[in-house]
């Protein structure tokens, strides 16, 4: 392109030519460095291109589009120790996470990735230890990735990661994936963004498995999990109870003639309603 660009120029502009070249050149050449520096992984560079909330609106498709490659989508796949694919994790267990930048057509030179893990309120997580060669892990603004170190002639990449403690919810990984061709450049390259939840397995030391009410023990315990309001039925009227969180903290004590008790200011998690009787049952506050 430089080269054309100078031979275009008239020999009667050659003023205009000294002046302006160089701008010109300049420019392309940062393009190249800035293209160059992003091969070797986006936040390593300063950039984010997973889409997630936080991350900003700039993705690999913002750059890779639409190219040669037809469609291309991302697999993601969550294991644990014994080799079974899961959708749920067991609080501080150990997973190992496969990402796939697949396409539909073309021969790609080489393919990249970036990938993030936030909790249900949008804060970072990290987790991650043990890439694959082919994979790196970078830091950007306290902010925790897996991405390509290089770019990678396989498409598939791998880490492994470590579930949070327990009640911290649900987590989502945003991942940011690209087919390049290699041409110094983002024309004729394909890229695709998505989002993989995994769930905080119900009761991860043993509680409940989702049900919407609960009888045991004497007492009534609906709905479960709840957002706001949870509705008792069944303590004796001489009986008072407390909430607790799973270690056996006190949260607060209510009184056994409430008939609805408000959990809206409880922080996301698993938590015990336990009588003077000490009959308790397990509930979810999402």
């Amino acid at each position: 392109m430089l080269v054309h660009l100078f031979f275009s120029i008239s020999p009667h502009n050659k003023s205009f030519m000294k002046a302006s070249i160089i701008p010109i050149t300049l420019s392309a050449f940062a393009s190249i460095l800035l293209l160059q520096s992003y091969s070797g992984g986006p936040a390593a560079n300063g950039a984010r291109a997973t889409g997630a909330p936080g991350d900003g609106s700039t993705t690999c498709v913002s750059c890779h589009g639409s190219g040669a490659f037809g469609t291309v989508s991302i697999d993601f796949t969550f294991v644990d120790a014994n080799g079974n694919e899961q959708t749920e994790y067991v609080p501080d267990s150990t997973y190992d996470i496969t990402v796939s930048v697949n396409h539909s057509m073309g021969n790609p030179a080489g393919f990249g990735f970036q990938m993030i893990c936030l909790d249900a309120d949008d804060n970072n997580y990290d987790g991650w230890e043990n890439p694959s060669g082919n994979a790196q892990l970078s830091t950007l603004s306290s902010r925790d990735y897996v991405e390509h170190d290089g770019m990678s002639t396989t498409n598939e990449f791998t880490v492994e990661w470590t579930a949070p403690s327990e009640n911290t919810g649900d987590v989502t990984f945003y991942i940011g994936g690209n087919a390049v061709n290699n041409a110094n450049g983002s024309g004729g390259d394909g890229a695709d963004t998505d989002k993989f939840e995994i769930k905080e397995k119900d009761g991860g030391q043993g509680g409940p498995n989702g049900l919407s009410e609960m009888v045991n023990n004497g007492f009534r315990l609906f709905p479960n999990p709840a957002t706001g309001i949870i509705n008792v039925e069944g303590l004796q009227i001489s009986t008072s109870a407390s909430i607790l969180a799973t270690d056996g903290t006190l949260i607060r004590k209510i009184s056994a003639r409430s008939t609805q008790v408000d959990i809206s200011d409880l922080p996301k998690g698993w938590y015990i309603l336990q009588s003077s009787e000490r009959t308790s049952q397990r509930f979810i506050k999402q």
